[in-house]
């Protein structure tokens, strides 16, 4: 019996990444307005009972999604802050690994729809706010708060996130495409004019 249930919910959970794969494919090569709940069924195939039977909403499946992308990108911010002590060189390497991963072709294109239908559909810039960039600047803060007082750390991290995801912009519009040597001078510039709050070694005073 318990191997029956095990089966069934590894089945369960199988059909549920599809689902989730199939339906980022269609949000971010369509819309958030024009991916129905009734498209997506279609594309599934079978009967429509199945994607209800996971997904009760349109708004519970896009938030599956971005959770599916987020998953990827956070995985790659954790791997060089998680465990990690504040240090300079350890925030260039945050930093160049945040840029490498805001501009990957599924980060861009969640990006841009987020915010071409943020405004007439806030609960997709609601979902992935909350979702994404929230838990990032929560990692970014814990990482300086080894180092500096929680306040400072708040501070730096609306700093360097506004600064990267700045630079993100700048970088899709541009008619070239950037280079790694591009992306390094500009960390490189950051850094250097950031005006640490106790010195470039962050050593937190009481």
């Amino acid at each position: 019996m318990a191997e029956r249930i095990g089966k069934r919910e590894l089945n369960k959970a199988r059909k549920r990444a599809q689902i989730v794969r199939l339906a980022s494919r269609m949000f971010l090569d369509e819309s958030y307005a024009t991916t129905t709940m009734s498209a997506i069924a279609d594309a599934l195939g079978g009967s429509k009972a199945t994607l209800w039977a996971h997904f009760s909403a349109k708004e519970e499946l896009f938030a599956a999604v971005v959770d599916l992308h987020v998953e990827t990108f956070s995985s790659d911010i954790d791997e060089v802050l998680t465990g990690q002590a504040f240090s300079v060189p350890a925030l260039r390497r945050a930093c160049l690994r945040f840029i490498d991963c805001l501009l990957r072709e599924n980060s861009v294109l969640l990006y841009r729809l987020v915010m071409s239908e943020g405004d007439r559909f806030p609960e997709v810039k609601e979902t992935f706010y909350t979702r994404g960039p929230a838990k990032l600047r929560a990692c970014i803060t814990d990482f300086f708060a080894t180092r500096f007082h929680r306040t400072e750390a708040l501070r730096l991290t609306q700093i360097v996130v506004s600064a990267v995801t700045g630079y993100r912009s700048d970088v899709l519009l541009r008619p070239s495409r950037s280079t790694r040597a591009q992306h390094e001078a500009f960390v490189d510039s950051l850094l250097e004019l950031i005006a640490w709050p106790c010195g470039d070694d962050g050593a937190k005073t009481s």
